[in-house]
């Protein structure tokens, strides 16, 4: 099922336990998972790399499907997934998985690839696009964190911090944060 950014409120109400969230804007994607998943998350937090998973497959089909004595909920993070995932999410489809979030994060993906495909298709599967920002979106996020935070900046200054992130929402927190 696709899920679209300004439906962000379904992500919490939705059902699914295994997410795709591919696109080249890796700070909005961090920012969603920071929001939705690991804000206010007690549970243990795994991060694996798609080859860590697929070299060893059992080991990582046991931390998903194994409950902890001391932690049942967990989210597991695969990044820099690609197709060849393909078989480790049509397994853990298969298997009823309660009280994990398993997200794979891609980069951008062709609209032939197969995991895009299966994720857009299946009710069962969330999927994400994250498009790059452009300076709009960045001089709204910048304006709005020197609005809450009180602190009183001309619309030059914001524009060339906007520039100096060269459209990466990233440095821009960064920045900010400085």
């Amino acid at each position: 099922m696709i899920l679209k950014l300004f439906n962000l409120d379904q992500l919490k109400k939705a059902k699914s336990n295994i997410y795709l969230f591919y696109g080249e804007n890796e700070g909005h994607k961090d920012e969603i998972i920071n929001k939705y998943f690991l804000e206010g998350f007690d549970g243990e937090i795994l991060k694996y790399d798609e080859s860590q998973a697929l070299e060893k497959k059992t080991e990582f089909f046991d931390v998903c499907l194994n409950d902890s004595l001391f932690d049942n909920k967990k989210i597991i993070i695969i990044s820099r997934t690609t197709s060849k995932s393909l078989e480790i999410v049509e397994d853990l489809q298969k298997r009823n998985i309660q009280n994990k979030k398993i997200i794979f994060n891609s980069g951008p993906l062709e609209k032939k690839s197969k995991i895009r495909q299966i994720f857009e298709k299946d009710k069962d599967l969330i999927c994400m696009a994250f498009y790059q920002d452009n300076n709009i979106s960045l001089y709204k996020i910048a304006n709005d964190f020197f609005r809450k935070n009180q602190i009183l900046i001309s619309t030059e200054n914001i524009n060339l911090i906007i520039e100096k992130c060269k459209g990466d929402r990233k440095n821009l927190q960064n920045e900010m944060n400085k």
